[in-house]
């Protein structure tokens, strides 16, 4: 069975900014201490397995979450301040 790319799309989006909304303070931390994948690997995990529940198998094998992770979270928040892994 097919998935809805667009609807795959805006359910990884909405899902990055939830991650943004409850996790901000988490998040720029990650980024000043350069450990943002280590600080939210059970958020990203979290965020893996529901969009695979939501979304099927063939949609958790594209880059469609980890785009909108960047889109929605690291390129927002990253351009904010001065942080070392920007």
């Amino acid at each position: 069975m097919a998935y809805d790319q667009k609807k795959c799309e805006r359910l990884a989006r909405a899902m990055a900014s939830d991650s943004v909304v409850y996790m901000k303070d988490a998040i720029l931390k990650s980024f000043e201490e350069d450990n943002f994948f280590e600080a939210l690997a059970e958020n990203m995990e979290e965020n893996r397995k529901a969009f695979t529940a939501r979304s099927g198998k063939e949609a958790a094998e594209t880059n469609i979450l980890e785009r909108a992770i960047v889109d929605s979270l690291i390129y927002p928040l990253g351009s904010q301040g001065k942080y070392p892994i920007f």
